[in-house]
């Protein structure tokens, strides 16, 4: 367990020293999707949705730039279609308010 921990602590170390602004565009998608969870499953069942479709829309805007910094089509993939579907979500429910 000590190797895994430790081979994960020099790839951390590796990567932020390779490309720092990528390696913090990933902690800020990741601390997005898990502040976007928190507030979801804290509010349930009257979700404050704007805020939670622009914290999430923003942390999959970084998460995509770093695919695609990576070279990892079928995240960024992911990524896009991710922003788009909350984009048409977010534009209904601003539009429908």
């Amino acid at each position: 367990m000590i190797k895994v921990l430790t081979g994960s602590w020099e790839y951390i170390k590796k990567d932020h020293a390779e490309w720092p602004l990528r390696f913090y565009a990933e902690v800020f998608s990741w601390a997005c999707s898990l502040v976007s969870a928190i507030i979801f499953a804290a509010t349930v069942p009257t979700i404050p949705v704007i805020p939670l479709y622009t914290i999430f829309i923003s942390g999959c805007c970084a998460a995509a730039w770093t695919c695609w910094t990576r070279g990892s089509f079928g995240l960024l993939a992911n990524y896009m279609c991710l922003i788009i579907i909350d984009c048409i979500g977010l534009a209904r429910m601003i539009i429908n308010t």
